[in-house]
């Protein structure tokens, strides 16, 4: 990483801590999209230059990466969750900022490890994004339940959806073409066709199909 990456992953380290301190609306894109984002960045960061993490790089990243997502289960543990406004709202007490510190420290062992056993990759800068997206992950795999325990609903994203809608609804099988909006599965009331029957789609489909093969048979005698 160059010095300004650096100075750019720091920034995103201070705004989350100013962020959490303050509290904010929980969303779960936030929530559950964000370390992934900052995870699959820094692992493309490990590989930019022509840089090939060693054996010993791996063993360094691995420990690194349990103490980070162990901190963040911390975090997730120690965040405090209430409704304001009809709203899921989450705030750090002043004690997350000790488990913040915890996570500087170790990183900074970490990477003063991987240099004295010569694992140049995990020594460098570019681990610093993906550190902090498998905290984050951790932090996530502890607020999730949480929140779905609770009872509590995500806040809603710009479009007034919770994340968990949004995805629920992309991946939603579209209605056949002889289905009428709505009616998943051919349930509900049957409706109307341009001939003037009624009856459930499939069972027009399949008397259509035999009235078909009647005439043919009927054409071939």
């Amino acid at each position: 990483m160059s010095f300004f990456e650096v100075l750019a992953a720091v920034a995103v380290i201070v705004a989350l801590i100013a962020r959490q301190l303050r509290g904010e609306a929980l969303t779960g894109r936030r929530l559950m999209l964000l370390p992934v984002v900052l995870t699959v960045i820094g692992i493309a960061d490990l590989s930019r230059n022509g840089r090939h993490p060693a054996s010993i790089d791996v063993v360094c990243l691995v420990v690194g990466a349990l103490l980070a997502a162990g901190i963040g289960a911390a975090q997730g543990a120690t965040i405090r969750l209430e409704r304001r406004a009809g709203v899921l709202w989450a705030r750090m007490p002043a004690v997350g900022l000790w488990l913040w510190a915890l996570l500087v420290v170790t990183r900074v062992g970490m990477m003063a490890v991987a240099h004295v056993v010569d694992a140049k990759v995990a020594a460098s800068s570019a681990t610093i994004l993906l550190m902090l997206g498998v905290n984050r992950l951790g932090q996530a795999l502890v607020l999730v339940p949480r929140v779905m325990s609770s009872g509590m609903a995500f806040a809603p994203e710009r479009d007034g959806r919770t994340f968990p809608e949004q995805v629920s609804q992309r991946f939603a099988p579209p209605p056949l073409d002889d289905e009428a909006p709505g009616r998943p599965g051919g349930a509900g009331p049957a409706t109307p066709y341009a001939d003037g029957r009624q009856g459930d789609p499939l069972d027009l489909i399949r008397a259509r199909r035999q009235r078909r093969r009647a005439r043919r048979y009927s054409d071939w005698g």
